[in-house]
């Protein structure tokens, strides 16, 4: 590798450490990581230089004179000096309280933000996933329409049983599916046929997400996607179907997910 690659590289996973790239960028750099052992020790690097920096590094004190005309600014120019020290020193407070009572508010309302829209943290990924498999031409890792050929594959690949279901009755053949990553970790995406489209739907932990237990539609990059939760499993569908297929879809995929959950499982797992 060039010493030009090294620094691009090094920018690279700089700006994704700082949070700095796009969906699809992300999803490069975790490439990256994950099969470049160089890669992810610079990761660890940079992980460890902001622990200590953090935890060592001295905070800087506001400069004297900047405090000295804060001061100046909203302190009372009247009266003597004993009187301007008890006005300077009250204004001070009521001063200080005010940014303390701004910066609660402000980090408050930062953690509402986050939590209002954290679904849409995996949102981008998931879409992004769906976009690349398109683009790639091959959007499943295993290609079969036996739910009992694909159940098994994502099973000897994840520590989890996946929900698999048969929706070809209702005009969703099922085409495979293929294993996402998403940060550090592998999703299980099914994907199913309408006519010449295709229809990804990736199972997350339904703890790391707060989707809606009720179907949600949503645009994300142009595509149509529905999140929603149901039980202990989380879903994102995207695809390029009309939104109203799109969510007959996920109506057809809830029904009969809830039934295959609620049957017992075979010794064989299918």
């Amino acid at each position: 590798m060039s010493r030009a690659e090294k620094q691009d590289r090094a920018l690279f996973l700089q700006a994704d450490f700082d949070q700095e790239l796009d969906a699809a960028a992300a999803l490069e750099a975790e490439r990256l990581l994950s099969g470049d052992a160089g890669a992810s020790g610079d990761r660890a690097r940079l992980e460890a230089l902001r622990r200590t920096l953090r935890r060592h590094a001295p905070r800087e004190a506001a400069p004297a004179a900047l405090r000295a005309r804060l001061l100046a600014q909203i302190g009372s120019r009247e009266g003597d000096a004993a009187r301007h020290r008890r006005a300077t020193l009250s204004s001070w407070r009521v001063y200080a309280a005010s940014i303390a009572a701004t910066i609660v508010v402000t980090v408050g309302l930062q953690r509402l933000a986050q939590e209002v829209t954290a679904p849409d943290r995996f949102t981008p990924y998931v879409v992004a996933g769906h976009m690349r498999s398109q683009i790639s031409g091959q959007p499943v890792d295993v290609a079969s329409s036996d739910r009992h050929t694909v159940k098994p594959w994502l099973a000897g690949k994840l520590p989890l049983a996946v929900t698999v279901v048969d929706l070809a009755a209702e005009g969703f053949p099922l085409a495979g599916a293929r294993i996402d990553i998403i940060g550090a970790t592998p999703i299980p995406t099914l994907v199913y046929k309408r006519r010449e489209h295709l229809v990804s739907v990736a199972e997350l932990r339904a703890e790391s997400t707060n989707y809606p237990e009720t179907p949600s539609l949503r645009i994300v990059e142009g595509y149509p996607v529905v999140v929603w939760k149901q039980k202990h499993r989380a879903y994102v569908a995207t695809s390029d179907l009309p939104p109203a297929e799109l969510e007959a879809f996920v109506a057809a995929f809830r029904q009969a997910a809830a039934k295959t959950e609620s049957q017992p499982a075979r010794e064989d797992g299918r």
